[in-house]
């Protein structure tokens, strides 16, 4: 008897998604880009408002930091996001609202990143990688491979026709729904960072004067 390695099924299941998850990445990219230069149309007072705001989480993260309160609300927007591109790809109509997700997330993250190294220079890239890139590193290829996935997954449900292809879209919905677990596990990790290895790492750069 043949035995077929998980990893192999895995391998061949996400291999029919490359092409939509290579659509999430670039929408995920361009939401990125926009971010970046939507710095540019700040005026002067919102610069202003944001860089007190900036350096007073700075000062207060680098002296006592919060590591407290904060893992469950984050955990839960981003299981909520995870979910929502969830329900998006097994609805047809959310083909495009799992574009939109990914371009928003990506703004966001453009967004705070430009800000803080524009407004604090070298360390402005420091609490960048500490505060962005490190729990990031999990949470955005969780959600580019779901979102991907739930493209090509919508996809199909508006392509599929014949009985052997519905059965074989019943096998796929609960390998998606397998992935989907799976990620959210990967979000743990990457929000556990957010919640207590970002402060933390904050805190040690402030005692060492950065």
């Amino acid at each position: 008897m043949v035995t077929t390695h998980p990893a192999t099924i895995w391998d061949e299941y996400l291999r029919h998604y490359w092409t939509p998850v290579y659509i999430a990445t670039a929408a995920f990219a361009v939401g990125l880009l926009f971010g970046v230069l939507a710095i540019g149309t700040l005026t002067p007072a919102d610069i202003f408002s944001l860089e007190t705001y900036l350096r007073h989480f700075v000062d207060l993260e680098t002296t006592s930091p919060t590591y407290h309160g904060v893992f469950q609300p984050a955990l839960t927007n981003n299981l909520k996001i995870l979910g929502l591109l969830y329900i998006l790809g097994v609805s047809v109509a959310g083909m495009p609202l799992v574009v939109v997700a990914l371009f928003f997330r990506g703004f966001v993250l453009g967004f705070s990143a430009a800000f803080m190294i524009s407004s604090l220079h070298w360390q402005g890239i420091v609490l960048t990688l500490i505060t962005i890139v490190l729990q990031n590193v999990f949470i955005v290829p969780a959600l580019i491979i779901v979102g991907g996935v739930a493209l090509g997954f919508s996809w199909q449900l508006i392509a599929t026709r014949s009985p052997a292809a519905k059965q074989s879209l019943a096998q796929r919905f609960g390998a998606f729904t397998t992935l989907v677990l799976a990620m959210g596990l990967v979000m743990v990790v990457g929000t556990f960072l957010e919640a207590y290895g970002a402060p933390f790492l904050m805190h040690l750069l402030g005692q060492w004067g950065i």
